[in-house]
């Protein structure tokens, strides 16, 4: 081993340029308070740049003299762990992405140099007990004439550290006066202490593990099997709504517990954080750390220090928690893996459920990947024995799965029915109310109208900056979903004056009106993106109906998936094609996913579930396989449409995407492109499908084009890469890779 002051020292920069995308070489001085390991993060001078953040990846051989040298190291110790540095390889590898991008996602929140905002520990004024103060003793003198001081010192000798006054006046409801008195005794001394900002409701009584029946203990074994052997696996756990895949996961995750091993379990859903985290609470007794979006800034720079320094071993939380610095990871739960929320959609765009299977293979995990829908990718991969499945085709104590009833809503307007309720969904809604059951009322779009429609001229108000509809919102706005473009609602048309600006379709601020008026005595509650933009909003809307003090609840995908709420007896869809005549290849698979899910929701407790599902195209496979609950037939009838169109899982995909102010520039880009693949060797060269406008073709204010590139996976990457390298478009574009995606809008 070379000594300190004579290494090469290997580092990434944060310098996010494709040319800057390789290890720069620098001398490390040996003068530092400890020797330079792989993923520390260090300044360096870069260029004409003398402070630039960079990460060690490794060190090299030869003459480090005439090398620029490494100026500061950042942290005590390193943060990026040599898994980290791996499998961020390995992203920079699969999704054609910069090194640093992927070394970027395991950092601290919140501590690169470059970042808008940085957070640090919260430090506050703190009280101890005064040296040689006999506590106890004080406590009996004071007692009677100051009460308050006196359970303040015995507050202060039971805790060995020094506490914030928030803590003591939350433990005894005190005001700072006797605090005051005590200080000024000298029986009390100041100090500054950390105060962690923690989501997690610490301390709670513990449950006990529940009886498993004879599938849940199948499933269980074979997952603890594989935590027993130390090896990297891979486990589908599919599992029907309603038979019990959080118990197993709950269960596993304290076997690979007691054996001192970490684990991380990803939800697909803010709102699934909160019933996912209250049912971790209560079985782990408040032992885990949260990381999600929601939380503050400052929220998750503790929640990422308290997994580092090894104070919890248990992690939930959303895609990004897959980075979490866990400490001998012995298992990763990836919960409704087939939901497309686990792809990330800016740089790096990678997928939580395939990095958290790089980390398993790198760090020697088992990765569980549960579903009652798995993915295509999945379902081909059980098919061809890449994969082993764990299945559980029953519900807990045997309940069957809901009543499925399709209505066609043509039919219902051919009757005069005009509403959007159907009279099937009324006449359930009604019985659950009579009988004091809950209801969900699902329809994949928020708003009022999909948008509104002069009837005299046609015209549709459109965003200014995208190439969509603006959507109606109550009382009297137009909003563009994609760049938040606010209007007022005019008073007539701009374009011919007329009066006939009505709305048109329908979101779930127009099912919350119509569900008002038709039943007006029920108790309501909506839940989309408006209503829980402020914190803790879905956990406050989902604990309140949990409590039954809502009869309905109404909401989009958010309630569509993983809640338990046993009193639900009725779901209601109220538009099922939404979304099924996307352009897109997986429109099918994700509306019968979601119809799957949503269902599952009703019939979870003692009562039967039933579920109406309101359509216009009712004899589509995909309805009415959900109808069916029939996964198997479902997926055998996609992936055969799939060979034939040559999509995953039978080919890698790639979207390469050009975006600009100037459209010309757009599509001469995008040409240049698609050109410059068909100088690859045949046998290297992917195929290329487009350029072409993307289904978006405006988003605020640029236009989109786009192709795709499909092959195996080394054609696909060096198609992307050589379109990368070529560059042949000015720095007013931008270009985009996006390797596997979930969405081609």
């Amino acid at each position: 081993m070379l000594e300190r002051g004579n290494r090469i020292v290997e580092v990434i920069v944060d310098v996010h340029v494709h040319d800057v995308d390789r290890v720069f070489h620098y001398h490390d001085p040996g003068t530092f308070d400890r020797p330079l390991q792989v993923g520390d993060r260090v300044l360096v001078p870069f260029g004409h740049r003398p402070r630039v953040e960079g990460y060690v990846v490794g060190f090299g051989d030869g003459d480090p003299s005439a090398l620029k040298r490494v100026s500061k190291i950042l942290d005590p110790e390193p943060v990026l762990s040599p898994a980290a540095v791996a499998v961020a390889r390995w992203m920079q590898e699969h999704y054609v992405c910069p090194l640093v991008q992927g070394l970027q996602c395991f950092l601290p929140p919140g501590t690169r140099l470059r970042s808008a905002t940085n957070a640090r520990a919260l430090v506050k004024q703190g009280f101890h007990l005064a040296d040689d103060v006999d506590a106890p003793t004080k406590a009996v003198e004071l007692e009677r004439t100051a009460p308050k001081q006196a359970a303040i010192l015995r507050l202060l000798h039971s805790h060995k550290a020094p506490i914030a006054f928030a803590e003591i006046e939350r433990a005894l409801s005190v005001s700072r006066a006797p605090l005051t008195a005590l200080l000024a005794k000298g029986l009390v001394a100041e100090t500054q202490v950390r105060v962690e900002r923690n989501p997690v409701r610490a301390n709670r009584p513990r449950r006990a593990p529940l009886t498993l029946n004879a599938e849940q203990q199948r499933a269980l074994k074979r997952i603890t099997r594989a935590i027993e052997s130390s090896q990297p696996d891979r486990i589908l756990l599919q599992g029907v709504t309603g038979s019990g895949k959080t118990e197993v996961y709950l269960q596993a995750i304290e076997f690979a517990q007691r054996r001192g091993l970490g684990a991380i379990l990803l939800v697909p859903e803010i709102a699934l954080t909160a019933q996912t985290i209250a049912a971790f609470e209560e079985f782990f007794g408040g032992e885990l750390a949260v990381l999600h979006s929601r939380l503050s800034l400052g929220e998750r720079y503790d929640q990422w220090y308290k997994i580092w320094r090894g104070e919890v071993k248990i992690v939930v939380g959303a895609r990004s928690a897959v980075f979490a610095p866990v400490r001998n990871l012995g298992i990763v739960l990836v919960d409704e893996e087939h939901e497309s929320s686990y792809k990330q959609g800016e740089a790096p765009r990678y997928h939580a459920r395939d990095v958290a299977w790089a980390r398993a293979r790198h760090e020697g995990a088992t990765l569980v990947l549960g579903s009652a829908t798995p993915s295509l990718e999945l379902c081909y991969a059980r098919t061809v024995g890449e994969i082993e499945c764990a299945e559980m085709g029953n519900r807990v104590d045997d309940r069957p799965l809901p009543a499925v009833q399709i209505v066609d809503m043509r039919e219902e307007l051919a009757r005069g029915n005009r509403s959007m309720f159907s009279v099937s969904l009324i006449e359930r809604l009604e019985h659950a109310m009579d009988r004091g059951e809950q209801a969900l009322l699902f329809i994949n779009r928020r708003g009022f109208a999909s948008f509104l429609l002069c009837r005299e001229c046609g015209y549709v108000p459109r965003c200014d900056h995208c190439e969509v509809s603006l959507t109606f919102h109550q009382p009297d706005q137009l909003c563009c979903h994609y760049c938040d473009t606010r209007k007022r609602l005019p008073a007539a048309c701009p374009e011919c004056g007329g009066p006939y600006l009505r709305p048109f379709g329908g979101g779930t601020q127009r099912v919350q009106e119509e569900f008002a008026q038709r039943f007006p005595r029920a108790r309501h509650i909506r839940m989309d993106v408006d209503t829980t933009s402020r914190k803790g909003a879905h956990a406050r809307i989902l604990s309140a109906f949990s409590a039954q003090s809502y009869d309905v609840l109404i909401g989009t995908q958010m309630i569509a998936k993983g809640l338990h709420f046993p009193n639900v007896t009725v779901v209601g869809v109220i538009a099922a094609d939404i979304g099924l005549h996307f352009p897109e290849y997986r429109a099918a698979e994700r509306t019968f996913q979601l119809l799957t899910q949503v269902a599952g929701r009703a019939g979870r407790g003692e009562r039967a579930g039933e579920v109406v599902v309101q359509t216009y195209d009712p004899d589509h496979y995909a309805v009415r396989a959900a109808a069916r609950h029939d996964y198997e037939g479902f997926s055998a009838q996609e992936l055969a449409y799939r060979e034939r169109a040559n999509y995953p899982p039978y080919t890698t995909l790639a979207r390469c995407l050009w975006s600009g102010e100037d459209e010309v520039e757009v599509i001469q880009a995008a040409q240049r492109g698609s050109e410059s693949v068909g100088s690859l060797p045949e046998d290297e060269r992917p195929e290329v499908v487009g350029p072409c406008p993307a289904p978006l073709s405006r988003l605020k204010g640029r236009f989109r084009w786009h192709l795709l590139l499909k092959g195996n996976h080394a054609q696909v990457r060096r198609g992307a890469l050589h379109i990368q390298e070529s560059r042949k478009w000015g720095n007013a574009l931008r270009f985009a890779v996006d390797v596997d995606p979930v969405s081609l809008l």
